[in-house]
Parts: structure tokens; C-alpha cells; sequence
């Protein structure tokens, strides 16, 4: 049933002009990105590293831009349709919505993802980065966006509303984003240390500076990024189940 439903979500995506539209935009987002970097005068006196690192920021920041986009919908367009009561008074239960719509929205990512790997290819070649560059672009994106796509569909068991799951993702996601806007100076403050090392972001960022730059590739040079965005999923996945219980406490029918 997972499967159906994860299948159904996918067709959704992917035969509607909005999942088309999504991949179009990336797809030009990546192409003028990489054409700047590699016609730019300026760009082009950078070192091909930090060109990759520059690259590896767009894509990361698009994807999680447009997933959390998409996410904030695939569940709270249940409810807007009216279409939620005859989903979850089916045999179906809550849990394998979520893990479908869940699945559906990690799908998106891999199809962002594919459409990136030609311009990934093309400005790393030349390096021995082609391989490293693509595994962790996938790798730490998988593990980032799957625990923020957690996250939305919590939020999304306790709005309801497409409006509403949008506007706090959005401001979580610009918050998770705003260290990149710290000086330096800023970034050395114990508070601002302290939200970098949880910060799912930051951590994807400093991984992809650790990889690109300073040639760190093994699993065991970069775990200490890692297991932050490991225990990020393992946080969201709880805060989800939070608000299952919740939404399981109001009913489908929510009585303010």
C-alpha cells in the first residue's frame, strides 16, 4: 500500500506542471550558475575547488528551497481538497501516508539531484573530484533534506494549512540558512559555534569544504558532519511522531 500511495505521489509530481517546472527551474538555476563559473573573468582566477564548493552551495540551497516547497503541500493539500477524511478512514494507515509522502518528497530530491550531475561532472573536470564530489553531494543532501522533509510533515499534521506549513518552513529553513550571512567575527561566539555544530546546513557546507578543498574524502575525516545530520533525522523523525499523537488527540476534524 506504501508503495501505491508513494507511486501515486510521484505521478503527481512528475506528470503536473509544477514537478515539471521545479526540475526546468533547477535546471536553469545550474546552467547560468556554471556558465558564470566557467566564463566569468573573475570567477575563472578562483581556484577549481572553490568554484566546486560555490557549486555544491547552489545545489544544495535549491534543493532544499524547492523540497521544502513541495513538502509543505503534499499533506496539507489533504485536507485544503477536503480529500484527508476519505485517506485516513481507509485501511491505509497514518503512518504509511507519511512514509509515502515522505518517499515522494525524497524522490524529488533525487530528480534535482540527477538533473545537477551534468554540471557536477563538467566543472570538476579536469580534477580527481568528479566521484568524491558527486557521492557526497548525494550523500549529505539525502541525509539534510530527509530530516527537514520530517520536520514539515509535523508541522503539517499541526496546521493544516498549506499557507501556514509554507510560512514556518520558510522561516526555518532562512534561519538554518543565516550563519552564511555571519562575519566572521560573528561565527567565533560560543552561541553562534554552538548552533553551527546542530545547524544541518552548516554542517553539509563545512563537509563539502572538508571534501572539496581540503581533499578530505573517508567517511571516518568527515563523521564529525555527519553524525549531526544523523541525529537531525533522528530528531525531526521524533518530533514527527509528536505530532502524530497529537493530531491523533484533535481528530481529523481540528476544534480550535
Amino acid at each position: 500500500m506504501v508503495t501505491t500511495l508513494w507511486l501515486k505521489e510521484i505521478k503527481a509530481q512528475v506528470y503536473t506542471w509544477k514537478g515539471t517546472l521545479w526540475l526546468v527551474i533547477a535546471s536553469l538555476l545550474f546552467s547560468f550558475s556554471s556558465y558564470l563559473m566557467l566564463t566569468d573573468k573573475e570567477l575563472t582566477l578562483l581556484d577549481q575547488t572553490e568554484l566546486l564548493w560555490m557549486l555544491s552551495k547552489i545545489i544544495i540551497g535549491a534543493a532544499f528551497l524547492i523540497v521544502a516547497i513541495d513538502a509543505s503541500s503534499v499533506l496539507t493539500a489533504e485536507f485544503e481538497r477536503e480529500t484527508a477524511e476519505s485517506l485516513f478512514l481507509s485501511p491505509v494507515t497514518l503512518p504509511a501516508v507519511l512514509l509515502a509522502k515522505w518517499l515522494a518528497s525524497l524522490t524529488l530530491w533525487l530528480a534535482l539531484f540527477a538533473v545537477a550531475v551534468p554540471y557536477m561532472v563538467v566543472t570538476s573536470a579536469g580534477t580527481r573530484l568528479t566521484f568524491p564530489f558527486l557521492g557526497y553531494i548525494l550523500l549529505l543532501g539525502t541525509l539534510g533534506i530527509a530530516g527537514m522533509t520530517l520536520l514539515i510533515l509535523g508541522i503539517s499534521l499541526l496546521f493544516r494549512s498549506s499557507k501556514n506549513t509554507l510560512t514556518t518552513s520558510l522561516v526555518i529553513l532562512l534561519a538554518l540558512s543565516a550563519p552564511a550571512l555571519f562575519s566572521s567575527t560573528l561565527k567565533s561566539s560560543g552561541v553562534a559555534q554552538a548552533f553551527a555544530r546542530a545547524n544541518p546546513l552548516d554542517n553539509i557546507f563545512s563537509a563539502l569544504d572538508n571534501v572539496l578543498v581540503d581533499y578530505q574524502w573517508s567517511l571516518l575525516q568527515n563523521g564529525r558532519y555527519l553524525w549531526p545530520l544523523l541525529l537531525f533525522s533522528l530528531a525531526t523523525l521524533a518530533f514527527l511522531m509528536v505530532a502524530i499523537r497529537v493530531f491523533r488527540r484533535q481528530g481529523l476534524i481540528k476544534h480550535e
